[in-house]
């Protein structure tokens, strides 16, 4: 099971090989992305206790109040109870079946339940009204390794690198993957190119 750190770089062991997972740290909690920041930190916080059980309550009379579930559904998915969040996500999506926050979580969720057909239908509901998502296309993939299809994992990240020749995780899990399948040249020239991105990105950072 690929398990998340604090930033989006969470790194995971995969058939005794490192993967890296590109979004599995994000939480959509309306038409913002959080990215395993301080910030997301303090969101979930903030709806704990007093205020989560006012938000069960608000839900009771108006059940089809979108920000508050949204906002309820992320508490719960930051706090790792991964089954109320996926209860919030899918009564969204009863009634708002294109309701991009949801459909992001509810790939997340089954991507982290192993559950990864499922968490593909998801992240492609996504995909048709989000594209060029780097993030997601990149854990789609994943997904496809995990079901033993590495050819069309392999498929989907060099796509991905063409949309976003930057895309650090793409490079990474690409060079991992040709390496799996015996492409070693290949997957030298990745590695080369995502150790030269993420030199480039640290010293941006300095």
């Amino acid at each position: 099971m690929i398990t998340k750190a604090n930033m989006i770089l969470a790194i995971s062991c995969l058939c005794s090989v490192l993967l890296l997972s590109c979004n599995n740290t994000d939480v959509k909690t309306g038409q913002n992305k959080v990215q395993g920041t301080d910030t997301q930190q303090n969101e979930a916080q903030s709806v704990s206790g007093e205020n989560r059980t006012m938000y069960e309550t608000a839900l009771v009379t108006d059940s089809l109040n979108t920000d508050i579930r949204l906002k309820l559904a992320a508490n719960y998915y930051l706090n790792k109870d991964l089954e109320k969040a996926q209860f919030h996500y899918l009564k969204i999506i009863g009634y708002d079946k294109n309701n991009m926050a949801a459909l992001f979580n509810l790939g997340n969720i089954s991507y982290d339940q192993q559950q990864y057909g499922q968490a593909i239908k998801y992240y492609e509901a996504f995909l048709e009204k989000d594209k060029n998502n780097s993030n997601v296309r990149c854990d789609m993939a994943t997904c496809y390794l995990n079901l033993d299809n590495p050819q069309k994992a392999i498929q989907i990240l060099k796509e991905n690198i063409k949309l976003n020749t930057n895309h650090l995780q793409s490079h990474y899990n690409l060079s991992v993957i040709l390496k799996q399948v015996g492409k070693t040249t290949e997957s030298e020239k990745e590695r080369e190119i995502y150790n030269a991105l993420l030199a480039s990105q640290n010293q941006q950072n300095q």
